[in-house]
């Protein structure tokens, strides 16, 4: 039985010592217009102040062929009047982003044309700009957008870059 007991022991000891082993961290991989890109958690406001939708899921992400000075906005639906999947010009360096009178695909029946369009504009991202919920810090987000289906109608939409944090899974 002592015999037994040693293996374990042992056998343990083996198990504990190789199961330490660690690894460097990875290095993270950015989008060429990191920190623009993003998932974030927005409030959309109209002219006067009134938030009319709270808790949307707004994505920005970069184009296909990785340009460093355009990126996609996508938000909402087609039935939505703040619904937007546009291709807007950036400036990483400055942290901003917008455009006038660009096609807004959200409407579009092949993807590829539309003929409403949204302007985009005072877009900008803060880093560390917004005290979410829970009391965390994340980047802010912020834009102006009028859309062409919707004449003399301008929403702002405010928020947060998706954190994960629990409180903040909207």
């Amino acid at each position: 039985m002592k015999q037994i007991k040693k293996i374990l022991i042992a056998l343990l000891a083996v198990i504990t010592f190789t199961a330490c082993e660690t690894y460097g961290d990875y290095e993270t991989e950015y989008s060429v217009i990191y920190p623009l890109c993003g998932e974030w958690v927005v409030n959309v406001y109209d002219a006067s102040g009134q938030a009319i939708k709270e808790k949307v899921t707004c994505n920005t992400y970069n184009t296909s062929d990785n340009a460093t000075d355009k990126m996609w906005i996508k938000m909402g639906a087609a039935a939505n009047n703040y619904g937007i999947l546009s291709k807007v010009n950036c400036n990483v360096a400055a942290k901003d982003f917008g455009g006038e009178n660009i096609q807004n695909l959200v409407d579009s029946q092949d993807g590829a044309t539309s003929a409403s369009t949204v302007s985009v504009t005072n877009g900008k991202v803060t880093l560390n700009g917004y005290d979410t919920p829970t009391g965390h810090k994340a980047d802010a987000i912020e834009f102006t957008m009028t859309n062409s289906k919707y004449p003399g109608e301008t929403l702002t939409i405010k928020g947060f870059r998706k954190t994960g944090w629990a409180g903040e899974d909207y």
